[in-house]
């Protein structure tokens, strides 16, 4: 989570050095992470998220199902099975095959509809994150505020110069009342739940399976699944 990549980053740094006025800059820090794990809306879309990918990893398992049924099927039968029989069913198991593969990263991918649904949610969420923290940063006189989560490697700072918990009032103060389903009440900064661990996920496809020489078609193997998706 970082506006800028860390080459700019140490660049301006290495800037700022450079100029006499150096004793005079005022630098503070953040933990952007903390923070987002503080606000309940964070939260909140963090359990959209993952509710939406259980339905979708629900889906492609649903599918790998159908594919391993339809292949002991295919192996238990093709001695006996004609040429014609035999040939039908390979290509129904590759058809399936490819949907599963194409599903998998249509909803996985780098550019699946996981990480499109991560921006649409989430990226508001930062938007007023980064704003708030910027705001305050000018507004207490600092001259640059650094993401210490984003790749920074802080060796030492004094707690004096962490605006992290200021930020985290400042924004819950900045966010509208959440209502609270089946409560009938208002409030700020509640959440009803611990947050999930956040992160980026992604789901690469394998690699297609071909038939063996003899027609035999290769089982599906624990290796050919996704990943464990993070935050689950």
């Amino acid at each position: 989570m970082i506006r800028t990549s860390i080459s700019v980053l140490v660049f301006l740094l290495l800037g700022i050095a450079a100029q006499p006025a150096f004793a005079q800059q005022k630098i503070a820090y953040v933990d952007i992470a903390a923070i987002m794990k503080e606000l309940p809306e964070s939260q909140e879309a963090q359990r959209m998220l993952d509710a939406q990918v259980d339905k979708w990893q629900q889906e492609l398992q649903e599918m790998e199902d159908e594919w391993q049924a339809k292949y002991n099927d295919y192996d238990k039968r093709k001695l006996i099975l004609t040429d014609q029989g035999r040939a039908k069913a390979e290509k129904d198991l590759q058809e399936l095959d490819s949907r599963i593969m194409q599903f998998r990263d249509q909803k996985f991918g780098q550019e699946g509809e996981l990480f499109k649904l991560e921006d649409q949610i989430m990226r508001p969420i930062q938007d007023l994150v980064f704003d708030q923290v910027k705001n305050l940063g000018i507004e207490l006189g600092y001259d640059y505020v650094l993401d210490k989560s984003g790749g920074v490697m802080i060796i030492y700072a004094k707690d004096d110069y962490d605006l992290t918990k200021k930020a985290i009032e400042r924004i819950k103060t900045a966010l509208p009342p959440r209502t609270i389903t089946g409560q009938g009440q208002t409030g700020q900064g509640q959440g009803q739940s611990q947050p999930s661990q956040q992160g980026t996920r992604q789901t690469p496809p394998p690699p297609p399976r071909e038939f063996g020489e003899d027609g035999s078609v290769p089982v599906r193997t624990p290796s050919d699944d996704p990943p464990p998706m993070p935050g689950k």
